[in-house]
């Protein structure tokens, strides 16, 4: 069953990588060409980024070579005889959930220990990449404004010696328009070594300059400077790759590990709970509510009766116009407060969501390999088809089900419209009872449909999650 097995598995688990890489690339392709990086930079990029890919490669694979493996036992009639000589089905597929739940440890030490670091020098380097300006190319007859402060314009440009013509250069240091502008004949441009500065020779130009005139003159003064040769030199910013200390991201939720998560959880929650309450203190005693601080927890527990209108009849009509002008001014006061703290509760909220998020993925993904096993070898069995066609398209599907079902709860669980406890866990739950139920099917050697009750669940689920959408 191992060697039925493995070799299908390196096939579809290569296979998997390279496609993924492919797709990852092409969702990158803006942030990496143009910027004149070193292909060691690019494939360091890519290395940190392989971590996501095999988390993700790993189940998918797992569910390929699964359905390929009993797929082809199936088809050269391999199964039959298996079960004819008394084995039953479980017996069978006792290697491979073995071989699933030593997956699924590996892929949560993956996940716990080196899925982090990888994501913290990756997110480190991806920040480095896009402070990187774009490589210096100046293309003929357009304006190019890379340069901080100066847009160059050149008529023509000779690619083997890099000679420029018809140069036009608008200086725009000083902050107030196009006041100076040098045209030149012809000129050359280089950077240096260090990529720190732009040095510009330029030949038979001149330049123009407006000068600034004093307070109430309007004379328009105006320079003009001829030169047959002249060399400037421009400090670039952005030009030289920088590494940033990845420090800077260490407390991000996908950089850290189970009890880094639930340490800052806890926090996150203490600090949430205690900045309630300091609201809610804040809320009734700074609005002017007459009370002080020793009736505060009284006042705060026991509701108070109170009839305005009778209080406010006792008084002349300048005094109520004055108490309800101050009473608005007062709750206009009280909700603008009440919004801005709402933001800031709403902020510490998706913190938490991303943390808890984070905790129940390290076991989720992992348990997929087990789920995904107990659905690939089973359907293998069922359909008794080898090759590799009609498993990949069995396991594309079965895997963009869950694919898609975590994708929609892990979203709503990140903006809180779902607790991210039970979110997470939703396409696990999905899953499973299709494991348990194709299962059950080639243990029989039973037709596979569906029952009433997951199509009916299934439906449900996705009425209420577009209801919850919208």
């Amino acid at each position: 069953m191992l060697r039925a097995f493995i070799g299908p598995f390196i096939l579809a688990f290569f296979m998997t990588m390279f496609i993924l890489i492919l797709q990852f690339l092409w969702q990158m392709i803006d942030e990496l060409v143009g910027k004149g990086l070193e292909w060691t930079v690019i494939f360091e990029f890519l290395f940190y980024s392989v971590g996501n890919l095999f988390m993700m490669a790993l189940p998918l694979s797992t569910l390929l070579s699964s359905i390929m493996a009993m797929g082809n036992l199936g088809e050269h009639n391999e199964l039959l005889a298996l079960k004819s000589a008394g084995i039953s089905l479980p017996r069978i597929l006792a290697p491979l959930l073995v071989t699933a739940c030593v997956f699924a440890g590996v892929g949560f030490l993956f996940s716990n220990n080196l899925l982090p670091y990888f994501n913290l020098k990756g997110t480190a380097l991806l920040y480095d990449i896009r402070q990187q300006n774009p490589e210096l190319q100046i293309k003929e007859g357009l304006f190019y404004d890379g340069i901080t402060n100066y847009t160059i314009r050149v008529g023509d440009k000779d690619e083997k010696t890099g000679l420029l013509r018809n140069i036009m250069i608008y200086d725009h240091s000083n902050g107030s328009g196009n006041r100076s502008l040098t045209i030149a004949d012809s000129g050359y441009i280089r950077i240096t070594s260090n990529q720190k500065y732009l040095i510009l020779t330029l030949y038979n130009g001149c330049s123009y300059d407006e000068l600034r005139e004093s307070a109430g003159e309007r004379k328009y003064p105006f320079r003009i400077n001829n030169f047959s040769m002249e060399e400037t030199t421009f400090e670039l910013t952005g030009y030289g790759f920088e590494r940033t200390d990845g420090n800077l991201f260490k407390n991000r939720s996908k950089m850290l590990n189970l009890s880094q998560l639930s340490a800052i959880s806890d926090s996150l929650k203490r600090e949430s709970d205690a900045r309630a309450q300091q609201q809610a203190r804040s809320f009734f005693l700074l609005s002017n509510f007459q009370l002080g601080a020793s009736d505060f927890s009284a006042t705060y527990s026991k509701p108070h009766r109170f009839n305005a209108d009778s209080a406010l009849q006792t008084c002349g009509v300048e005094q109520q116009l004055q108490i309800v002008s101050k009473a608005l001014t007062l709750a206009k006061q009280a909700q603008s407060n009440l919004i801005s703290q709402a933001s800031d509760m709403q902020f510490t909220n998706r913190e938490m969501n991303l943390h808890d998020i984070e905790w129940h993925l390290k076991f989720t993904v992992p348990l997929s390999c087990i789920i995904f096993i107990l659905i690939g070898a089973p359907l293998g069995a069922i359909i008794r088809k080898g090759g590799f066609g009609t498993p990949f398209l069995i396991s594309l599907i079965v895997f963009m089900l869950y694919y898609v079902t975590s994708m929609i709860f892990e979203r709503l669980a990140r903006n809180s419209e779902w607790n991210p406890r039970i979110a997470i866990w939703v396409s696990t739950m999905v899953t499973l009872p299709l494991a348990l139920f194709f299962s059950y099917k080639a243990a029989t050697d039973q037709r596979v449909t569906l029952p009433k009750w997951y199509i009916k669940g299934m439906d449900w689920l996705g009425r209420f999650v577009g209801g919850q959408k919208q």
